[in-house]
């Protein structure tokens, strides 16, 4: 299979931190349904029973890398996040085309970071088929990119500890500040992913003095720019909601929208062509779990902002696809979310590998329903 890789990289930036860098982001410092679980956002619930802690994460990774089969590199992203601590990246395989998972950008959103865990074991695993994947593709994971929001020995200014939604940046104390940050806290790392010709670009606020003030962002950035993914994928959690028959949603599902910025920046066809490939990965992602009791995935209404993880990657060049997976849960009700992280995202890399998901039916995408009622309405919107 030749690799697809993106063509509107505006321009290659080397990974090396320049003094520039580092004053932008300093480091060093369908049958039954799924079981009951607790109403609410994963922003209200800290039950971390079962996740692993960043040094849990880091330990079990380096097990994992002890006996991996074929190619397996694990290793800190380019950037330190502002507490100093390193964000594990897995590379696993060594094939012509680059697929990249991010997971866990809010802090309080841990349960995918389960699910990516799974996920890299299988893929490390001597079966044939991920031996095919490996053949086949280069797969980068990122398992927790928020590593200082899900558990930093930190407290922001109001005195509130982890886990919470951003990164740990309290530089501004007072309104107003940037947007899509927390008042004496930190940025949402989802909003801040730069997709003009520097990573280190601010992707709001014009001007070459207006630097990105992300380092967890500007990370993702720098590897994509390095790996040139054919497809992004983003895991989060959501609410609870409930569809027009009353059964529990438990995950939703999402592709490019930022039409506006796309046009503004006139990529025409070739952003029509990264939308649709971005659905097709959406519909291989739902087949896998059609006949799973414990998914009922609709839409998500997600916003167009073009600095979101899912928007900015496309706008570069990339198909990319976010899934909400449901959050707040307890512990049984967490393994059915990591399961079906690891199995669509299995699922898709299978398809990629082979080719499958260019010609994949867009039926499960054109039927999709939309999000049902809240249970309890949540605060944030993700992506």
């Amino acid at each position: 299979m030749s690799a697809r890789h993106p063509s509107r990289l505006r321009s290659a930036i080397a990974v090396g931190v320049t003094a520039c860098a580092l004053a932008a982001a300093p480091a060093a410092t369908s049958v039954a349904d799924p079981p009951p679980t607790t109403p609410g956002g994963p922003w209200g619930g800290t039950n971390l029973n079962g996740i692993h802690s960043y040094e849990q994460l880091w330990s079990t990774l380096r097990q994992v890398d002890a006996s991996a089969q074929g190619a397996f590199d694990l290793e800190p992203a380019p950037l330190q996040s502002n507490t100093g601590r390193d964000i594990p990246v897995v590379t696993i395989g060594d094939g012509p085309t680059d697929v990249m998972f991010i997971a866990n950008q809010h802090g309080d959103e841990f349960v995918v970071s389960e699910g990516m865990l799974s996920l890299i074991r299988t893929l490390a695993n001597g079966s044939k088929a991920s031996q095919e994947i490996r053949d086949e593709l280069t797969v980068t994971i990122v398992p927790r990119v928020n590593v200082d929001g899900f558990d930093a020995d930190v407290t922001d200014t109001a005195g509130r500890t982890t886990p919470w939604r951003q990164n740990f940046d309290t530089r501004c104390k007072a309104a107003p500040c940037d947007p899509f940050y927390q008042v004496g806290r930190g940025y949402d790392i989802n909003r801040y992913h730069s997709y003009s010709e520097s990573a280190y670009d601010h992707p709001y606020i014009a001007g070459e003095d207006e630097l990105n003030p992300v380092p967890e962002a500007i990370a993702m950035r720098l590897l994509w720019d390095e790996r040139q993914p054919a497809l992004v994928v983003d895991y989060h959690h959501q609410g609870t909601y409930v569809d027009d028959d009353g059964r529990m949603i438990t995950g939703s599902i999402m592709w490019p929208n930022a039409d506006e910025e796309a046009e503004r920046l006139g990529l025409g066809d070739a952003w029509t062509q990264d939308v649709e490939d971005s659905q097709r990965a959406v519909a291989v992602m739902l087949n896998s779990v059609e006949s799973k009791g414990y998914a009922n995935i609709t839409r998500y209404p997600s916003t167009t902002t073009p600095g979101i993880a899912r928007n900015a990657y496309a706008l570069l060049g990339s198909a990319s696809v976010l899934f909400e997976l449901r959050g707040d849960i307890g512990q049984k009700s967490a393994g059915y979310i990591a399961k079906t992280a690891e199995t669509t995202g299995y699922a898709l890399l299978s398809s990629v590998a082979d080719g499958s998901w260019l010609s994949t039916d867009l039926a499960p995408v054109e039927n999709l329903p939309e999000r049902g009622e809240p249970v309890e309405a949540p605060e944030h919107q993700h992506g």
